[in-house]
């Protein structure tokens, strides 16, 4: 057995009175019957709210003798292995509604069932709802799911564990075979995790490439676009838009050369020529001469506010000086700890706060007087040198205006002598050199759309990048995750809860011959899911009505008998609310014979500290149980 048996030792609740109602239960089959009405359900109902649950205490919308102002707590001992606990729930208190009290101290019923978990050494984990891969989030298994399992209410008796969701059933019941923290490992859920980030990542990356595709249709050729946005065909496109705006510049050249040719005198020609270099470089020039000014009026910039911050400096240690000389004679008159009066010291040369030696006066009062003063002599020679490094940036900054002005009017001397040729020339050539000019514009506006999707396509390599990588985390991850499932064997758990239920089967059998006239029942396990047949057939389209009362019985014998199973995690409790009726037909009749083989298996030495309640109208005559009897009938 690989975690505590847990069972339970006595259920009580609280009147408004004061006054406490009890019932006391002991290890082994313990026998609650009572004719219909006389509230074992509803003791069962407290039972199972004491153990977690969320919703309404179990008195809460009954109608039944005002039950609703009746009680107000309720309580129970649990036993886990050796130590035993108490537990309450306190609905009219105020503060503690939803909360659960194990030995005093009050916990949230999330709390609780972790500390129920922790107690029965059954591991804490989370199972995916459906696919794996479907995104959701992984719901935590809580006690509250596998209680489901171990306690079969009335009002459930239609499936093995009725209205729970497939995957929540198979979580549960991997969890009671030992299986659960293997088959939801830790490394289950990063595998799970990365590979729905590379399949995000696979998604946006194609979705991407659609999109960038759509977009860029127009930059490539016919032939191109086919072959989709990539290197290849960018690189292609972006040769092709270099060739042709070389072509356009040479045209360029050759209108205005002939148009030149036309308009130009020959003998003006050498001179138009010398001036167009002129402009070349005064163009240049001026560049370069507007550069050096501007990096000229950033540095005078960042001078004259070094110097103001040195002539701000200055004048707050001027301040500080004569705030010391007006504050010199200030002496100190309550104590700075309890601010209380000081009285003059006895001893001249003592300080009066803290006694000790004073020297003499002059030296202290010089000490501070002589930092200041070199404080300020300091800040006063950098504030020289500022002044005359202001000096020096002024008539640099003086300097490069003045040669930015030559610059320019340079340049405007020589536009005025070749604007009458610009003009002869653009009369002549204006309409080619502008349709030139606007095809030279659209290629460069080509170029930056074609240079800001060469950029697209690295977010595109990124994503690519992003996918290998993810790939190269989930290559050995799920190699070890696969490892690991092939090493559970599936088949010999679905053995052990066979075992089980075949075993109450051949039971009856024994107990009243021909009861159970169908196949044994067979378990089929897997990681992801869990399935019983009769024969071919799925059990609930194999059975009749009392023929699944039996079945469902062995069911809740099956899990028992995992009990004392090395590694297994159930906790050797059963709790069974008997209907009065099963699909129309009474079963007073087959109560003893039903409850027999779980008599005679709790009488096992393995099985010692389990225990199984289950609810009845008689069962009289069984031997080695124990029997609470109800016989008053609340009738509304």
């Amino acid at each position: 057995m690989s975690g505590p048996f847990l069972s339970i030792v006595s259920v009580d609740r609280r009147l408004t009175t004061g006054n406490v109602e009890t019932l006391e239960f002991q290890l082994g089959v313990n026998i609650f019957v009572g004719p219909p009405n006389t509230g074992k359900t509803k003791w069962l109902q407290t039972l199972d709210f004491l153990l977690g649950d969320v919703g309404a205490n179990p008195y809460e919308s009954s109608d039944s003798e005002g039950l609703t102002e009746k009680y107000d707590a309720a309580g129970a001992w649990l036993q886990i292995g050796d130590n035993t606990f108490r537990i309450e729930r306190r609905w009219n208190e105020p503060g503690a509604k939803g909360k659960i009290f194990v030995d005093g101290e009050g916990m949230l019923a999330r709390d609780f069932q972790h500390w129920l978990m922790e107690r029965l050494a059954i591991p804490l984990m989370n199972f995916p709802k459906g696919n794996p891969m479907s995104g959701q989030t992984w719901p935590e298994l809580s006690f509250r799911s596998l209680l489901r399992h171990m306690h079969r209410q009335q009002r459930f008796w239609s499936g093995l564990v009725d209205l729970q969701p497939d995957a929540e059933f198979h979580a549960g019941l991997l969890s009671f075979l030992g299986l659960a923290d293997r088959v939801y490992s830790e490394d289950y859920g990063v595998l799970i995790k990365l590979r729905l980030d590379a399949m995000n990542l696979k998604a946006r990356r194609e979705q991407y490439g659609q999109t960038l595709n759509d977009l860029a249709t127009d930059l490539l050729d016919a032939d191109d676009v086919g072959l989709g946005v990539n290197d290849t065909t960018i690189s292609a496109a972006q040769q092709r838009l270099r060739n042709m705006v070389g072509r356009l510049q040479e045209e360029r050249m050759r209108v205005l050369a002939e148009a030149s040719a036309r308009t130009i005198p020959a003998a003006q020609r050498s001179r138009i020529e010398e001036l167009s270099h002129a402009r070349a470089q005064a163009l240049a020039v001026l560049e370069t001469v507007s550069g050096k000014r501007k990096a000229a009026d950033e540095r005078f910039k960042d001078v004259l506010r070094y110097r103001k911050d040195l002539a701000d400096e200055i004048d707050r240690m001027a301040r500080a000086a004569d705030a010391g000389e007006i504050l010199s004679d200030l002496r100190v008159t309550h104590c700075p700890a309890c601010d209380q009066a000081l009285k003059a010291a006895h001893v001249s040369h003592q300080c009066f706060v803290c006694h000790q030696h004073l020297p003499d006066e002059p030296e202290i009062a010089g000490l501070g007087v002589v930092r200041l003063r070199f404080e300020q002599d300091r800040l006063k020679g950098e504030l020289k040198e500022a002044d005359n490094l202001v000096d020096v940036l002024r008539r640099d900054v003086e300097k490069q205006a003045s040669e930015t002005r030559s610059a320019e009017e340079a340049l405007r001397a020589i536009e005025v002598e070749l604007g009458p040729a610009r003009q002869a020339v653009a009369a002549l050539a204006q309409a080619d050199v502008s349709a030139i000019d606007v095809a030279l514009g659209q290629a460069a506006e080509r170029a930056k759309q074609m240079d800001r999707v060469t950029a697209a396509l690295e977010l595109g390599k990124s994503l690519t990048a992003q996918v290998q990588d993810l790939e190269n985390q989930i290559r050995p991850l799920s190699e070890r995750v696969d490892e690991s499932f092939r090493a559970i064997d599936f088949d010999m758990a679905a053995q052990w809860l066979e075992e089980g239920i075949n075993a109450y089967l051949e039971a009856l059998n024994r107990e009243r011959p021909h009861t159970w006239k169908h196949n044994l029942v067979e378990v089929d396990l897997t990681r992801s899911s869990v399935s019983f047949r009769i024969g071919r057939k799925k059990w609930h389209g194999a059975l009749g009505g009392t023929d699944t009362l039996y079945f469902l019985m062995a069911y809740n014998y099956g899990l028992l008998s995992l009990s004392p199973r090395p590694q297994t995690h159930y906790p050797g409790l059963v709790i069974i609310d008997v209907p009065g009726e099963f699909s129309g037909e009474s079963v007073g009749d087959k109560e003893n014979f039903i409850v027999q083989p779980f008599i005679d298996l709790l009488k096992d030495e393995a099985f010692e500290g389990a225990q199984l309640i289950i609810t009845g109208a008689a069962f009289s005559g069984l031997a080695g149980v124990h029997v609470q009897a109800l016989t008053k009938v609340h009738v509304a």
